[in-house]
């Protein structure tokens, strides 16, 4: 069991970083939401873009359920009707992720994973999409045999994912982090962090998308915000790995050299 003995940011640094497959490491460019929206539409459901939104970050059928009792608040959705939309959004959301362009690892983020990795940081990746929509993804992104990310732990993997704690606990287990006061989670919408916090994560930090309004991230209180997941890079200030320290060490010993005339 992780110590939670200490949520505050003690530690100056994380041990490892949790970071949301979708909004953080991948770009989705409102593909993902489209898809949710011609799912619920071919169910005959009225849902633009930002209603499918609503679904989210959260497992499946939670997160379908959820857009159904928004749209009629005194009927508790049909579990056939979960069913058949659920099923209509892997099907759209895999054929998307195999072929949509939108869908691109962010911006400098395989630079920005390598980086903590060699600094002795460990990256883990989660998801609440369907291992049949991951699939496809990882290896239309090379990422099924070169990840970015040292772990991945997908909602259907454990028993209390997205709001539940359990999706940082398992990155904690397979990475060997114990302690909360080093890990930080990083997401692009609200229910991305309230695992977070409901744990005691020393960092939760937003990549603002635009989708949240000022209210709602005061709500979220992270802490940190950054507008794209490259600046995570000027987050934190890591001491130099052993590799690192010693190129340095040699490049200075070659600039003196070089200065004083030997060859």
């Amino acid at each position: 069991m992780p110590n939670n003995g200490s949520s505050n940011t003690s530690s100056p640094c994380p041990k490892l970083v949790v970071m949301d497959l979708l909004g953080t490491l991948v770009e989705h460019d409102g593909a993902v939401r489209g898809a949710l929206a011609a799912a619920f539409q071919a169910h005959g459901e009225k849902v633009d873009a930002d209603l499918a939104s609503m679904a989210i970050g959260y497992p499946g059928f939670q997160g379908i359920s959820r857009i159904l009792k928004w749209l009629h608040p005194s009927e508790e959705p049909h579990l056939g009707s979960v069913r058949s939309i659920h099923d209509l959004a892997v099907k759209e959301l895999s054929r998307m992720v195999s072929f949509a362009g939108g869908i691109q690892p962010a911006e400098g983020v395989e630079r920005l994973c390598r980086t903590w990795a060699n600094l002795g940081v460990a990256v883990a990746a989660t998801t609440t999409l369907h291992a049949s929509i991951v699939k496809p993804l990882l290896t239309r992104l090379k990422w099924d045999l070169n990840p970015p990310f040292s772990a991945l732990v997908l909602a259907e993997e454990v028993e209390r994912p997205t709001p539940g704690p359990d999706l940082i606990l398992e990155c904690m287990r397979r990475t060997g982090v114990s302690d909360l006061s080093g890990v930080a989670k990083v997401a692009s919408h609200g229910i991305g962090l309230a695992d977070a916090k409901q744990l005691g994560c020393a960092w939760s930090v937003l990549v603002d998308d635009g989708s949240l309004t000022t209210d709602q991230i005061a709500a979220l209180a992270p802490t940190a915000i950054v507008d794209q997941a490259m600046d995570l890079m000027h987050m934190w200030k890591f001491p130099a790995s052993s590799d690192t320290a010693l190129e340095d060490e040699i490049a200075r010993i070659l600039h003196r050299s070089s200065r004083n005339g030997v060859a």
